[in-house]
C-alpha cells in the first residue's frame, strides 16, 4: 500500500482520524469522490482472533452495504490492501454533529428535534432490517449543508464492541454513549440504540455530555447508577421524550424508534431542512412530521332551507295517522307572496295528543285510539284506562296490607305450664 493509493482508489487528502483508522477523501477509478476509511486491526490479536475479526468485518460490511436510506451514509465498497482493510462510503459535504456542537454549544430545540427526526427514520429502517448500530453518538452523525442528517459507520460498531479495537483515548468518546446493558456486556437490541440516541439528544439540547467522569470506570458507573441532570426550559413533550429514552431499564424505554417519532410529532415541529423557509399558503393542511402540501378547502355547504310555518289546514284530523310524504322528482313551484308552500321532503308533525300517546301510552281496546299514559278514560268512547285501574287496585292492596300490619298485635307470651303471665 502506498501513501497515494489504496487498491483502485487514489487518496486526495486526509479527512480525520479515529480509533479504528484514518478517513481519506479519495477518487474512484470512475472519477467519483468517495470517503475511504481504513480499518486497522490491533496487533495483539492472535491468528484465530484476527481471522474471526476479518470474517465479522466482511459480514457486517455486507449487511451495511444493503442499507439504502436517505438518512444513512451509503456503503459503496469494501476490500483489503495488504494488512489494511478499508470500507468505501459516499462522500458527504457537511460537518459532523460533534463539530457542530463544539462550535455552537447547545442547539435550538427545534433544530435538535429536526435532527432527531432524520436519525430516527434511519434507525427505524435499520432495525427493521435486523441491524443494530451500537455506537450512536455525535461523531457518527453527519449534518449536510442542506440540513439533512445522516448516520455513518453502520456495520463497524459491532466489530469495535466485540473485539475491543479502540484504545483508551479513542474509547472514551464511545463509552459516554453506551447503554447500561452494553456496559455489562449483555446482548443488545434496538433499545440500546434508543438509549444512545437519548444521550446524543441530551447533548444537543444542553451542549454537554450526559455522563462524565475522569476515568472510564467513573463513566460506566454513572451510566448504570446516576440519573442525568434535568434540563429546564424544554417543552413538556420534548422533556418526556428525552427522559423516557434515558431510562436505565430497557423495558421502561421506548420499545422501538417509531414510538419516538410519534412522540416528537406531537411537538408540532416539522422535520424540514435547516434554513429552508417554506411558506404555507392559506388553506394548506400541514400534518406533523410531513412537508406542507397544498390542499383545496371546500366551500361551506349552503344553508339548509328553513321549514315552512305550520297552518291549521296542514294538521291532520285527530285519530288518523299523518300521511307519509312522497318525495317529488321535480322541485315544487315557487310560493306566491303571502302564501307558504310546505316542502315535499318534510313531513308534518302529528297532533300533540297522538304523538304523546304513541311515545308513552297504549291503545284503547274498544275503539283503537291511542291514549296517553295518565288518561283516566278514552276521550272517544269512554272506555276506562286499564293502567289506571291496575294502579288503583295495587295502591288499594298496598294500603290494606299496611293497615293490617299496623293493627296487628302479637300474642302475649305464656309462662311455665301454659299459664299467662
Amino acid at each position: 500500500m502506498s501513501l497515494s493509493n489504496i487498491a483502485d482508489y487514489t487518496l486526495k487528502r486526509e479527512l480525520g482520524q479515529g480509533g479504528m483508522g484514518t478517513v481519506y477523501l479519495a477518487r474512484s477509478s470512475e472519477g467519483q469522490d468517495v470517503a475511504l476509511k481504513t480499518i486497522i486491526f490491533p496487533q495483539g490479536l492472535n491468528a484465530r482472533a484476527r481471522w474471526e475479526a476479518v470474517e465479522r468485518f466482511q459480514r457486517e460490511a455486507r449487511a451495511a452495504r444493503s442499507l439504502t436510506h436517505d438518512n444513512i451514509c451509503q456503503v459503496l465498497d469494501t476490500g483489503a490492501d495488504g494488512e489494511t482493510f478499508f470500507i468505501v462510503m459516499e462522500f458527504l459535504d457537511g460537518q459532523s454533529l460533534r463539530e457542530r456542537i463544539d462550535e455552537t454549544g447547545s442547539l435550538p430545540v427545534e433544530r435538535s428535534v429536526q435532527i432527531m427526526f432524520d436519525v430516527c427514520d434511519a434507525l427505524a429502517y435499520a432495525h427493521d432490517q435486523g441491524i443494530v448500530h451500537r455506537d450512536i453518538k455525535p461523531d457518527n452523525i453527519m449534518v449536510l449543508r442542506g440540513g439533512r442528517a445522516k448516520i455513518m459507520d453502520f456495520g463497524l460498531a459491532s466489530i469495535v464492541y466485540e473485539t475491543g479495537m479502540t484504545q483508551t483515548g479513542a474509547m472514551m468518546g464511545t463509552i459516554s454513549y453506551m447503554s447500561p446493558e452494553q456496559t455489562r456486556g449483555e446482548k443488545l437490541d434496538a433499545r440500546s440504540d434508543i438509549f444512545s440516541l437519548g444521550v446524543t439528544f441530551y447533548e444537543m439540547l444542553t451542549g454537554r455530555r450526559a455522563f462524565e467522569g475522569e476515568a472510564p470506570g467513573a463513566v460506566l458507573h454513572a451510566i448504570s447508577n446516576t440519573e442525568v441532570e434535568p434540563v429546564s426550559g424544554l417543552p413538556p413533550t420534548v422533556s418526556r421524550t428525552l427522559n423516557k429514552c434515558l431510562r436505565k431499564q430497557p423495558s421502561y424505554r421506548f420499545q422501538n424508534v417509531s414510538e419516538i417519532i410519534a412522540a416528537l410529532r406531537t411537538t408540532g415541529i416539522q422535520p424540514v431542512s435547516e434554513g429552508a423557509q417554506k411558506t404555507v399558503p392559506k388553506g394548506t393542511i400541514v400534518m406533523p412530521g410531513s412537508a406542507p402540501s397544498a390542499s383545496v378547502v371546500p366551500p361551506p355547504p349552503p344553508p339548509a332551507a328553513s321549514a315552512p310555518p305550520r297552518t291549521a289546514s296542514s294538521r291532520p284530523p285527530a285519530g288518523k295517522p299523518a300521511p307519509s310524504p312522497v318525495p317529488s322528482a321535480t322541485p315544487p313551484p315557487a310560493a306566491s307572496a303571502g302564501k307558504s308552500t310546505p316542502s315535499p321532503l318534510s313531513s308534518p308533525t302529528p297532533p300533540p295528543a297522538a304523538s304523546a300517546g304513541k311515545q308513552a301510552g297504549f291503545k284503547c281496546s274498544k275503539c283503537g285510539e291511542w291514549l296517553a299514559e295518565r288518561t283516566a278514560s278514552c276521550w272517544k268512547c269512554g272506555t276506562p284506562n286499564p293502567a289506571i285501574s291496575v294502579r288503583k287496585s295495587r295502591s288499594q292492596s298496598q294500603s290494606a296490607i299496611s293497615e293490617a300490619l299496623q293493627s296487628y298485635k302479637p300474642p302475649k307470651k305464656r309462662g311455665w305450664f301454659g299459664r299467662r303471665r
